[in-house]
Protein backbone atom coordinates (compact mmCIF):
# COMPACT_ATOMS: atom_id res chain seq x y z
CA UNK A 1 0.00 0.00 0.00
CA UNK A 2 1.09 3.27 -0.61
CA UNK A 3 2.43 5.69 1.92
CA UNK A 4 0.84 8.91 1.41
CA UNK A 5 1.12 12.44 3.35
CA UNK A 6 -2.17 14.80 2.59
CA UNK A 7 -1.91 18.51 2.91
CA UNK A 8 -5.48 19.73 2.70
CA UNK A 9 -7.99 22.82 4.09
CA UNK A 10 -11.24 20.93 4.82
CA UNK A 11 -13.66 21.46 2.99
CA UNK A 12 -16.53 18.92 2.61
CA UNK A 13 -14.75 17.43 -0.56
CA UNK A 14 -11.40 17.13 1.23
CA UNK A 15 -13.21 15.48 3.92
CA UNK A 16 -14.52 12.82 1.60
CA UNK A 17 -10.89 12.78 0.20
CA UNK A 18 -9.49 12.10 3.22
CA UNK A 19 -12.06 9.63 4.52
CA UNK A 20 -11.46 7.73 0.65
CA UNK A 21 -7.97 8.19 1.09
CA UNK A 22 -7.33 6.36 4.98
CA UNK A 23 -8.97 3.10 2.86
CA UNK A 24 -6.48 2.68 0.14
CA UNK A 25 -3.23 4.18 1.11
CA UNK A 26 -1.48 4.23 4.26
CA UNK A 27 -1.98 8.15 5.36
CA UNK A 28 1.73 8.49 7.22
CA UNK A 29 0.45 12.82 8.11
CA UNK A 30 -2.10 15.11 7.77
CA UNK A 31 -0.80 18.74 7.05
CA UNK A 32 -3.67 21.58 7.01
CA UNK A 33 -3.82 24.70 5.03
CA UNK A 34 -5.88 28.18 4.79
CA UNK A 35 -8.41 27.91 1.65
CA UNK A 36 -11.83 26.35 2.31
CA UNK A 37 -11.67 28.20 5.76
CA UNK A 38 -9.17 29.41 7.58
CA UNK A 39 -6.22 27.67 9.13
CA UNK A 40 -7.88 27.15 12.37
CA UNK A 41 -10.93 26.03 10.76
CA UNK A 42 -9.38 23.61 8.48
CA UNK A 43 -7.38 21.85 11.21
CA UNK A 44 -10.72 21.80 13.50
CA UNK A 45 -11.87 19.53 10.48
CA UNK A 46 -9.31 17.28 9.68
CA UNK A 47 -9.32 16.02 13.33
CA UNK A 48 -12.96 15.79 12.71
CA UNK A 49 -13.06 13.77 10.36
CA UNK A 50 -10.07 11.35 11.52
CA UNK A 51 -12.02 11.51 14.64
CA UNK A 52 -14.96 10.07 12.90
CA UNK A 53 -12.81 7.45 11.23
CA UNK A 54 -11.66 6.15 14.43
CA UNK A 55 -8.28 7.19 13.52
CA UNK A 56 -6.50 9.78 15.48
CA UNK A 57 -3.38 7.90 15.46
CA UNK A 58 -2.80 10.24 12.43
CA UNK A 59 -1.02 13.49 13.15
CA UNK A 60 -2.14 16.59 12.19
CA UNK A 61 0.24 19.80 11.74
CA UNK A 62 -1.39 22.94 10.92
CA UNK A 63 0.69 25.13 8.31
CA UNK A 64 0.40 28.56 6.92
CA UNK A 65 -2.34 30.50 7.71
CA UNK A 66 -1.81 32.77 4.45
CA UNK A 67 -0.91 32.58 0.79
CA UNK A 68 2.59 33.47 0.06
CA UNK A 69 1.41 37.03 -1.38
CA UNK A 70 -2.29 37.59 -1.45
CA UNK A 71 -4.43 38.20 1.61
CA UNK A 72 -6.63 34.68 2.11
CA UNK A 73 -9.82 34.25 0.16
CA UNK A 74 -12.03 31.47 1.58
CA UNK A 75 -15.13 29.79 0.49
CA UNK A 76 -17.26 30.39 3.16
CA UNK A 77 -20.65 30.55 0.75
CA UNK A 78 -19.90 26.63 -0.67
CA UNK A 79 -18.60 25.33 2.61
CA UNK A 80 -20.36 27.35 5.35
CA UNK A 81 -18.81 29.29 8.45
CA UNK A 82 -17.32 26.06 9.82
CA UNK A 83 -16.27 24.99 6.68
CA UNK A 84 -18.09 21.72 7.15
CA UNK A 85 -21.47 23.50 8.04
CA UNK A 86 -24.12 20.96 7.58
CA UNK A 87 -23.41 18.13 10.73
CA UNK A 88 -23.36 18.69 14.07
CA UNK A 89 -19.77 17.32 15.07
CA UNK A 90 -18.88 16.00 18.72
CA UNK A 91 -16.99 18.41 20.86
CA UNK A 92 -12.94 17.39 20.37
CA UNK A 93 -10.78 16.76 23.27
CA UNK A 94 -8.26 20.16 24.16
CA UNK A 95 -5.94 19.84 21.62
CA UNK A 96 -2.74 18.71 22.12
CA UNK A 97 0.06 21.09 21.30
CA UNK A 98 1.26 19.87 17.78
CA UNK A 99 4.27 20.42 15.45
CA UNK A 100 3.42 22.72 12.30
CA UNK A 101 3.45 21.27 8.64
CA UNK A 102 6.84 21.87 8.13
CA UNK A 103 8.46 20.25 10.72
CA UNK A 104 5.86 16.92 10.27
CA UNK A 105 7.40 17.31 6.51
CA UNK A 106 10.79 17.27 6.81
CA UNK A 107 10.71 14.87 9.65
CA UNK A 108 8.11 12.66 7.66
CA UNK A 109 10.36 12.84 4.13
CA UNK A 110 13.72 12.67 5.76
CA UNK A 111 13.47 9.73 7.64
CA UNK A 112 11.87 7.68 4.26
CA UNK A 113 13.36 4.71 3.40
CA UNK A 114 11.11 4.99 -0.03
CA UNK A 115 9.90 7.96 -1.59
CA UNK A 116 6.29 8.65 -0.10
CA UNK A 117 3.53 10.39 -2.66
CA UNK A 118 1.82 13.35 -1.59
CA UNK A 119 -1.55 14.65 -2.37
CA UNK A 120 -2.52 17.90 -2.22
CA UNK A 121 -6.16 19.09 -2.03
CA UNK A 122 -5.75 22.50 -1.11
CA UNK A 123 -4.08 25.98 -2.12
CA UNK A 124 -0.35 24.84 -2.36
CA UNK A 125 0.73 27.09 -0.03
CA UNK A 126 2.18 24.62 2.57
CA UNK A 127 3.90 22.43 -0.49
CA UNK A 128 5.43 25.55 -1.97
CA UNK A 129 7.27 26.54 1.13
CA UNK A 130 8.51 23.53 2.01
CA UNK A 131 9.96 22.75 -1.23
CA UNK A 132 11.65 26.28 -1.31
CA UNK A 133 13.37 25.01 1.65
CA UNK A 134 14.22 21.45 1.39
CA UNK A 135 15.53 20.71 -2.01
CA UNK A 136 17.77 18.65 -0.14
CA UNK A 137 14.27 16.10 0.07
CA UNK A 138 13.21 15.71 -3.13
CA UNK A 139 14.35 12.44 -4.29
CA UNK A 140 12.11 10.91 -0.57
CA UNK A 141 9.22 12.84 -2.61
CA UNK A 142 7.47 9.97 -5.17
CA UNK A 143 4.27 11.70 -7.16
CA UNK A 144 2.76 14.76 -6.10
CA UNK A 145 -1.19 14.55 -6.87
CA UNK A 146 -3.16 17.68 -7.05
CA UNK A 147 -6.41 18.69 -7.19
CA UNK A 148 -6.30 22.06 -8.54
CA UNK A 149 -6.60 23.97 -11.84
CA UNK A 150 -8.29 23.80 -15.21
CA UNK A 151 -7.11 23.68 -18.64
CA UNK A 152 -10.80 25.84 -19.42
CA UNK A 153 -13.18 27.92 -17.45
CA UNK A 154 -12.39 28.13 -13.60
CA UNK A 155 -14.94 27.99 -11.02
CA UNK A 156 -14.09 31.16 -9.00
CA UNK A 157 -13.44 34.00 -11.71
CA UNK A 158 -14.48 32.91 -15.53
CA UNK A 159 -10.48 31.37 -15.70
CA UNK A 160 -9.33 30.37 -12.51
CA UNK A 161 -9.96 27.44 -10.21
CA UNK A 162 -10.19 27.89 -6.54
CA UNK A 163 -7.01 26.59 -5.18
CA UNK A 164 -4.91 28.05 -7.52
CA UNK A 165 -6.62 31.65 -7.64
CA UNK A 166 -5.73 31.54 -3.81
CA UNK A 167 -1.99 31.34 -3.86
CA UNK A 168 -1.00 31.16 -7.78
CA UNK A 169 2.43 31.94 -6.73
CA UNK A 170 2.99 28.93 -4.63
CA UNK A 171 0.94 26.99 -7.65
CA UNK A 172 3.96 28.57 -10.33
CA UNK A 173 6.70 27.35 -7.70
CA UNK A 174 5.05 23.95 -7.50
CA UNK A 175 4.62 23.38 -10.76
CA UNK A 176 8.39 24.53 -11.69
CA UNK A 177 9.63 22.02 -8.76
CA UNK A 178 10.65 19.60 -11.03
CA UNK A 179 8.75 16.67 -9.15
CA UNK A 180 6.80 13.87 -10.86
CA UNK A 181 3.13 15.95 -10.62
CA UNK A 182 -0.51 15.00 -11.48
CA UNK A 183 -2.64 17.49 -11.90
CA UNK A 184 -6.83 16.67 -11.79
CA UNK A 185 -8.69 19.91 -11.91
CA UNK A 186 -11.68 20.97 -13.40
CA UNK A 187 -11.35 19.26 -16.75
CA UNK A 188 -12.29 16.11 -14.61
CA UNK A 189 -13.71 16.92 -11.60
CA UNK A 190 -17.19 18.50 -13.05
CA UNK A 191 -17.42 14.96 -14.95
CA UNK A 192 -17.57 12.97 -11.89
CA UNK A 193 -20.51 14.69 -9.90
CA UNK A 194 -22.14 12.77 -7.02
CA UNK A 195 -26.43 12.46 -7.85
CA UNK A 196 -28.66 12.59 -5.11
CA UNK A 197 -29.49 9.11 -5.94
CA UNK A 198 -25.85 8.02 -4.97
CA UNK A 199 -25.68 10.38 -2.41
CA UNK A 200 -28.57 8.56 -0.23
CA UNK A 201 -26.13 6.06 -0.66
CA UNK A 202 -23.72 7.56 2.18
CA UNK A 203 -26.76 6.35 4.76
CA UNK A 204 -25.77 2.95 4.08
CA UNK A 205 -22.54 3.26 5.72
CA UNK A 206 -21.57 2.81 9.45
CA UNK A 207 -22.55 5.67 11.80
CA UNK A 208 -21.11 7.98 12.46
CA UNK A 209 -19.64 8.04 8.99
CA UNK A 210 -22.84 7.54 7.27
CA UNK A 211 -24.89 10.37 8.89
CA UNK A 212 -22.18 12.39 8.95
CA UNK A 213 -21.64 12.15 5.05
CA UNK A 214 -24.88 12.52 4.15
CA UNK A 215 -25.70 15.80 6.28
CA UNK A 216 -22.23 17.12 4.99
CA UNK A 217 -23.43 16.19 1.27
CA UNK A 218 -27.00 17.83 1.94
CA UNK A 219 -25.57 21.09 2.93
CA UNK A 220 -22.86 20.63 0.37
CA UNK A 221 -25.08 19.69 -2.85
CA UNK A 222 -27.33 22.62 -1.87
CA UNK A 223 -24.85 25.24 -2.41
CA UNK A 224 -25.46 27.82 -5.49
CA UNK A 225 -22.38 26.60 -7.35
CA UNK A 226 -24.01 23.52 -7.72
CA UNK A 227 -27.30 24.33 -9.28
CA UNK A 228 -28.38 23.33 -12.55
CA UNK A 229 -25.83 20.24 -12.45
CA UNK A 230 -26.97 16.57 -12.17
CA UNK A 231 -24.81 16.23 -9.00
CA UNK A 232 -22.35 17.62 -6.74
CA UNK A 233 -18.63 18.28 -7.87
CA UNK A 234 -16.67 15.96 -5.57
CA UNK A 235 -13.69 17.15 -6.29
CA UNK A 236 -10.58 16.05 -4.02
CA UNK A 237 -11.54 12.54 -4.12
CA UNK A 238 -10.17 12.94 -7.88
CA UNK A 239 -6.73 13.81 -6.31
CA UNK A 240 -6.56 10.54 -4.14
CA UNK A 241 -7.95 8.68 -7.83
CA UNK A 242 -5.27 10.59 -9.66
CA UNK A 243 -2.63 8.89 -7.25
CA UNK A 244 -4.25 5.53 -6.68
CA UNK A 245 -5.88 4.53 -9.98
CA UNK A 246 -3.92 6.91 -12.74
CA UNK A 247 -5.65 4.41 -15.56
CA UNK A 248 -9.26 5.89 -14.65
CA UNK A 249 -7.71 9.20 -16.65
CA UNK A 250 -6.80 10.71 -19.59
CA UNK A 251 -3.65 12.21 -19.52
CA UNK A 252 -1.24 14.61 -21.32
CA UNK A 253 1.59 15.84 -20.88
CA UNK A 254 1.49 19.58 -21.05
CA UNK A 255 3.21 22.61 -20.74
CA UNK A 256 2.09 24.16 -17.99
CA UNK A 257 1.72 28.17 -17.15
CA UNK A 258 0.25 29.68 -14.15
CA UNK A 259 -1.24 33.22 -14.61
CA UNK A 260 -0.02 35.11 -11.25
CA UNK A 261 -1.84 38.12 -11.71
CA UNK A 262 -4.09 40.25 -13.20
CA UNK A 263 -7.51 39.37 -14.40
CA UNK A 264 -6.49 36.01 -15.45
CA UNK A 265 -4.78 35.23 -11.77
CA UNK A 266 -4.81 31.78 -10.92
CA UNK A 267 -5.38 30.64 -14.62
CA UNK A 268 -3.81 27.39 -15.97
CA UNK A 269 -2.56 27.31 -19.34
CA UNK A 270 -1.21 25.50 -22.21
CA UNK A 271 2.19 27.77 -23.32
CA UNK A 272 5.49 26.68 -24.78
CA UNK A 273 7.43 28.20 -21.89
CA UNK A 274 5.71 26.17 -19.03
CA UNK A 275 6.98 23.05 -17.36
CA UNK A 276 5.56 19.92 -18.29
CA UNK A 277 2.62 18.39 -16.17
CA UNK A 278 0.33 15.54 -16.38
CA UNK A 279 -3.06 17.01 -16.44
CA UNK A 280 -6.45 14.60 -16.18
CA UNK A 281 -8.42 15.72 -19.56
CA UNK A 282 -11.13 13.07 -19.26
CA UNK A 283 -11.90 10.74 -16.86
CA UNK A 284 -14.12 7.33 -16.72
CA UNK A 285 -17.00 8.21 -14.54
CA UNK A 286 -18.72 4.87 -14.11
CA UNK A 287 -15.01 3.02 -13.31
CA UNK A 288 -14.67 6.23 -10.77
CA UNK A 289 -17.53 5.63 -9.07
CA UNK A 290 -17.02 1.91 -8.62
CA UNK A 291 -14.06 2.57 -7.21
CA UNK A 292 -14.67 4.92 -4.94
CA UNK A 293 -17.77 3.21 -3.33
CA UNK A 294 -15.58 0.30 -3.20
CA UNK A 295 -13.15 2.60 -0.25
CA UNK A 296 -16.13 3.72 1.24
CA UNK A 297 -18.02 0.46 1.73
CA UNK A 298 -15.13 -0.14 4.10
CA UNK A 299 -17.17 2.08 6.51
CA UNK A 300 -20.18 -0.24 6.27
Amino acid sequence: MLKVLCDMDPGHDDALALLVALKVVEVVGVTTVAGNQTLRKTTVNARRVLRAAEREDIRVAPGRGQPLFYPLVTAGEIHGESGLDGYSFPVLPELIPMIGANELLECTFSKALEPIDWIATGPLSNVAAFLLGHPHLFESIGTLSIMGGSLGRGNITDSAEFNIFVDPDAADIVMHSGLNIRMAGLDVTHKALLTPDAHARFRELADPIGEMLFALFSFYGSREVNAGRQGAPIHDVLAVAALVEPDLFNWQKTPLIVHRQGECRGATRRGQDGPYISVAVDIDVQSFFEWFWQALDQYR
